[in-house]
């Protein structure tokens, strides 16, 4: 009789421990069908990329159109570009443009200097400056919402000068106040910058060089083999 009573004893024990062998294995199987079912309904998350690599540099002849720049400011000799990068750490690019025609002499220059009050933008200076930043991830909400004036900067938003919105930030230079513009650009997805040179004191030419960079520069041309929009050389900068 007990010996019976151990088998059946035994026998049930087995049946149960088979019993929660049986049922661990199930759970498992079914939390292992569960993740995967998870992991299958996830969809890729798309890594938003910079129209172009940060630390990568393009040239100013694939970015400027001279023509477009001198006919919009009614300059009467071409103008040429300067490549300016090398001073602007962050920046993909930086491109000055260069008032064309023949430098006056030192006396011509006192001459002026006696008669205006100043010399102005001569031959060979910098006009203005366009300088994109194409390595950001931006889009035109959040640059909107960043153009506030604050404590060290005279910020406003501009809707009308430069041919859609710019941030326009103000500076005060000796007797002028100076306007330079940001602006996010839809069509290469950059952050395109443009200022006046040292001697640059029109506000609206600097507004002019802003529109031409917004109409003038696309997507085909921040690509690492756009081709040449130009090919004269600007003279040397003229001496300090």
């Amino acid at each position: 009789m007990r010996t019976r009573l151990a088998v059946t004893l035994l026998l049930v024990a087995s049946s149960a421990c088979n019993s929660a062998e049986e049922g661990a294995k199930e759970a498992k199987r079914e939390a292992e069908a569960e993740r995967a079912k998870q992991a299958a309904e996830l969809k890729p998350v798309d890594r938003v990329k910079p129209p172009v690599a940060q630390g990568t540099r393009l040239k100013c002849d694939q970015i400027m159109d001279p023509p477009a720049y001198t006919e919009a400011l009614g300059e009467l000799d071409p103008l040429t570009v300067r490549d300016s990068t090398g001073a602007m750490a962050d920046a993909t690019v930086s491109c000055s443009l260069i008032r064309g025609g023949l430098r006056p002499d030192a006396k011509a220059q006192e001459k002026l200097l006696k008669k205006n009050g100043r010399l102005g933008v001569l031959p060979g200076d910098e006009i203005c400056n366009v300088t994109l930043y194409c390595w950001v991830v931006e889009d035109e909400a959040k640059f909107r919402d960043r153009c506030k004036a604050t404590t060290t900067e005279m910020k406003a938003p501009d809707e009308g000068n430069t041919g859609g919105f710019a941030c326009k930030e103000t500076r005060p230079s000796g007797e002028f106040d100076i306007d330079s513009f940001k602006f996010f650009d839809t069509d290469t997805k950059c952050i395109i910058g443009v200022r006046g040179g040292p001697s640059m004191s029109d506000n609206e030419k600097i507004a002019a060089c802003t529109r031409v960079a917004r109409e003038s520069i696309g997507p085909d041309h921040i690509k690492a083999d756009s081709p040449a929009r130009y090919t004269d050389a600007p003279p040397a900068a003229p001496a300090p």
